[in-house]
Order: structure tokens, then sequence, then C-alpha cells
């Protein structure tokens, strides 16, 4: 393949619409059906994805590597992994796609969990392993809460989703199949930078105050970034605020303005023109189409 295949949303899309900017449940299979049953190599920059494989087999394809899948069993795909499939069989299942701030929001207090997610993991479900079979019924619950309409669905998203994590880090620890282990030295700056924006947590420190921290030049901060992220320093710093201005968005105590504030940006004006730039929603249209009240 020549050079990385990005999608910002599923295989061959760019968008993707997440529930209250945290999760998005689509059918395994569907996608390989409109593709002859292949989905080539490509990589996603800012989604992790959980694949339930229910039924049929499957070939997961990752870097240079193949693997024969057979159902039940499933895999993790942390962002900026490159992976595809070639289906033997019909398969079914689903794809959970957890947005990256989800993953911060959620076990900010738990780091090595998130840090744990950054392998691709692929295990069978068998009763031989009990971890598995339950990590697999959890999954199973978080598609039947995302497909339904029940109160207080975001809550129970948020708990089912934060129990499965740390199921799948136990699993993780307890020495299970875990492949293309990010190991060089640009994905370890590239973690790094990471790392810091999230401490950070303000839009005003400069891709250049990052780079200095990390001993490199800027322009060898973002040779790393769009090697890996096929993205800009500057992007990735714009991506990690807006999807966390969503999630603050989707607060009906929160007034624009301060969230603006809060985050970092020092002309509320510019970060509804940026907001609108990377979503194509004004905040105020973001929070119409997810519910929320004016403020």
């Amino acid at each position: 393949m020549q050079g990385k295949r990005f999608y910002k949303g599923l295989y061959g899309t760019n968008t993707i619409e997440f529930a209250k900017g945290l999760i998005h449940v689509y059918p395994f299979g569907e996608i390989g059906k409109q593709h002859l049953g292949q989905v080539k190599l490509h990589v996603h920059n800012n989604f992790l994805q959980v694949f339930l494989v229910q039924d049929g087999q499957t070939e997961f394809h990752y870097g240079t590597e193949k693997v024969l899948v057979q159902a039940p069993a499933f895999i993790v795909v942390p962002k900026n992994m490159e992976h595809g499939f070639v289906h033997q069989t019909d398969v079914s299942g689903w794809i959970i796609n957890l947005a990256d701030t989800v993953l911060e929001h959620m076990l900010q207090r738990e780091a090595d969990v998130i840090f744990g997610m950054e392998e691709i993991h692929i295990v069978s479900v068998t009763a031989e392993v009990p971890a598995t079979t339950e990590v697999f019924g959890i999954m199973q619950k978080c598609v039947d809460e995302f497909n339904g309409q029940f109160p207080g669905r975001l809550l129970m998203l948020q708990y089912l989703v934060g129990q499965m994590l740390v199921q799948l880090y136990r699993i993780s620890l307890g020495g299970k199949q875990a492949f293309f282990s990010s190991s060089n030295i640009s994905k370890v700056y590239f973690r790094r930078f990471q790392q810091l924006i999230r401490v950070e947590d303000s839009y005003k420190k400069s891709v250049e105050a990052y780079a200095r921290d990390l001993f490199i030049s800027t322009g060898h901060l973002s040779r790393i970034c769009r090697s890996i992220a096929g993205q800009s320093p500057k992007d990735i710093l714009i991506d990690y605020f807006i999807t966390k201005a969503q999630l603050a968005l989707s607060d009906v105590d929160s007034n624009i303005s301060d969230i603006s504030y809060t985050l970092g940006f020092d002309d509320p004006a510019y970060f509804a023109r940026l907001f609108k730039k990377k979503t194509g929603q004004t905040p105020l249209e973001f929070r119409k189409m997810i519910g929320v009240k004016k403020r």
C-alpha cells in the first residue's frame, strides 16, 4: 500500500456521529459486503474500535501480518493502527467505536487502562477462559443499550463502556494474545505528545512549546505526527479540544462562552468559528442536534 489510508469515519467515510460525542455502534460485516468481502488496510486517527465477531470467519490484517479469526471472538484496534479484513465466510457482529475523549473522560484516574489500549488484541471467546465470555457479554449489552432508546441511556453506556475497558485491560495483563506493540521511537514521541496535551489541558499552549518539552524540533514533531496520525500537530491539538468541547456542550448547565475559556480559547467567537470548521455546526447547532437547550 502506498502510504496510509486514513478515515475520520468508518471505512470509506470521513464522518461519524457519536452518541453524545462518546460512542457509535455499527453492524460488523456490512462494510465488507459493500466491498466484495474485503476491507483494505486503513487507519482511524480519532477513535478506538472493538470488533465483535459473533458469527463466521474472517482474516484480520494488521500491518504486514494476517490472523484467521473464528467466531466467537473480539478484536481491539486502537487509533492509528493500520488494519483490514478479508472475510472468509458471511460474518456478523458489531463494531463499537469509542471517541478519543471518552477514554480520557471516563478513565482519567486510571491512565494505565488507557495506555493498555495501545495494542491490537485478538481474543477468542471460550468458556475455558471466563473473563473472555464475561467481557463479550458486556460488549453485547453495550450494543443493545446503544440500539435501544431506554431512559438513562447515556449513563448506562458510560457504565458499560467503563466495564468493558477495564475488563479488556485486565485480560491484556493476563498475557492474552497481543500484537503490533507501539515501540519505535517515533511512536514513543507521539504518545508523549498526547500525554503532554492531556496534562496541559489548554488550547493556549503552542506546538513550538510542546516540541521544546519533547526536546525535538517543531519540524521533527510535525513529521512524527504526519507519519503516525496523518495530521499536523496543530490539527491533533484542535481535534482534541473540539472533542472535549463536544462533551462539555452536552452538559446543560455549561455556558458556551465559559466552555471556550475553560478549554483555553481567549475568544469565544474564534472558538465558535473553529468548532464549525471542524464539525460543520456551530456550538448552538450542535447542542440543538443532541437535544440540549441553548445557553
